[in-house]
């Protein structure tokens, strides 16, 4: 099952909203992007590596 959604995207997405907000959303925003990640981290990448390390 394929998804439209790309993690680290949605991660980047979720960080800059924490830049723009404060507080308990600041944190919210951060938590969430931590998420993305973590799901980016084990998710297998389909369409090939995108870093060139």
């Amino acid at each position: 099952m394929s998804s439209d959604y790309d993690p680290r995207r949605q991660a980047e997405a979720a960080i800059k909203e924490a830049v723009l907000a404060d507080g308990f959303e600041r944190q919210r925003w951060i938590l969430l992007a931590q998420a993305w990640l973590e799901l980016a981290r084990t998710r297998p990448d389909a369409h090939g590596s995108e870093r060139s390390s």
